[in-house]
């Protein structure tokens, strides 16, 4: 965990004078997808701005609205308002704003043959999310949220675990000089 956390403190030190930009922004989110064993769809870098959360990473996401940190649902927004981190292994079973997940990112459908030789698309939903706030000098400047895509929660890989988390929390520490 600790050098995970060194690579992302280095990683932040050469984003910092830039800040949060669409080329640092994609450095750290290809960086999480790996400490993670994730894909790059599977990682969201959200920002603070004025009392709302907004996607620099997937910039995809960035067009679609951003989140209310008032937004009853929306896990990000609890991550900010309660500076606490938290993994969801049941996340697709939970009561959540969907807006965001409605969004083609590239990853988030698999053609597979039916029985007849038919093409079928799978769609992969969110089924385990884990959200840990950014938390720089002045308090929280953002959220980091890595998740398991899946056409159900054993599809979507392994559970988070608690070291999992404590490592998220761990970079998103290292992280918080970029978010400016």
């Amino acid at each position: 965990m600790a050098t995970a956390a060194l690579a992302f403190a280095q990683l932040a030190n050469e984003c910092e004078k830039d800040g949060l930009n669409h080329k640092n922004a994609e450095r750290i989110g290809n960086e999480l997808s790996k400490i993670f064993s994730v894909q790059l769809d599977e990682v969201g870098i959200l920002k603070l701005e004025k009392q709302h959360l907004i996607f620099v990473y997937p910039q995809k996401l960035a067009t679609v609205g951003s989140i209310p940190l008032n937004t009853v649902g929306a896990v990000a927004a609890r991550a900010a308002n309660t500076k606490r981190a938290e993994a969801i292994n049941s996340f697709a079973q939970t009561k959540h704003i969907s807006v965001f997940e409605a969004v083609e990112l590239g990853g988030g459908q698999q053609a597979k043959l039916g029985p007849m030789g038919e093409a079928k698309k799978e769609v992969h939903t969110i089924q385990k999310l884990m959200s840990a706030p950014v938390l720089g000098a002045e308090g929280v400047v953002g959220v980091i949220e890595i998740c398991r895509k899946g056409t159900s929660a054993p599809a979507a890989g392994p559970d988070f675990s608690p070291a999992d988390l404590q490592k998220l929390v761990a970079i998103a520490g290292s992280l918080a000089k970029c978010f400016k």
